[in-house]
C-alpha cells in the first residue's frame, strides 16, 4: 500500500492543453494569418495622400493592414467621444430632474424607523421579569 495521494494523476491530454492555452493558440493563428496575408499580397504600390500631404511606397498587404488598423483606431476614438457625450447628456438630464423634484426620498422607511432618542430611553440589560 502506498502512502501517496488518493487521487489518480491525469495523463497529459493534447485537447485539454489546447483548451487551457486557447487564447495563446488563437493569437498564434491570427498572427499566422496576418503573416500569410502580407506575404501573398506583396505587389508594390505607391499611395498618395490627399491635399499633397505626401506619398508612401509599400506592398498591398501592408497598406491594407495599416488602413485596417487606422480605421479601428479612428472608430475607437469616435466611439469614446460619442459615449462621453451621451453620458454627459444623461448626467445633465438626471441632475436637472433631481432639482425639479421635491426633497423626499420616497422609500417609505421614514415611518418604520425608531425615534432618534430611542437608545437613551431604553434600560440597560434584560428586563427583571422571569423568562419561562
Amino acid at each position: 500500500m502506498s502512502a501517496g495521494s488518493p487521487y489518480k494523476r491525469r495523463r497529459p491530454s493534447l485537447l485539454r492543453n489546447l483548451w487551457v492555452y486557447r487564447r495563446l493558440v488563437l493569437a498564434a493563428i491570427v498572427l499566422g494569418l496576418v503573416l500569410w496575408f502580407t506575404k501573398t499580397n506583396s505587389t508594390e504600390v505607391l499611395v498618395y495622400f490627399p491635399f499633397g500631404l505626401g506619398s508612401v511606397s509599400s506592398t498591398t498587404g501592408m497598406i491594407i493592414l495599416a488602413s485596417t488598423f487606422a480605421g479601428a483606431v479612428v472608430g475607437s476614438l469616435v466611439t469614446a467621444v460619442v459615449m462621453s457625450l451621451l453620458l454627459a447628456n444623461r448626467r445633465g438630464q438626471t441632475d436637472s430632474h433631481e432639482l425639479a423634484k421635491p426633497a423626499t426620498s420616497g422609500t417609505g422607511l421614514e415611518d418604520d424607523l425608531p425615534p432618534s432618542d430611542y437608545a437613551v430611553k431604553t434600560p440597560d440589560g434584560l428586563s427583571p421579569r422571569n423568562w419561562s
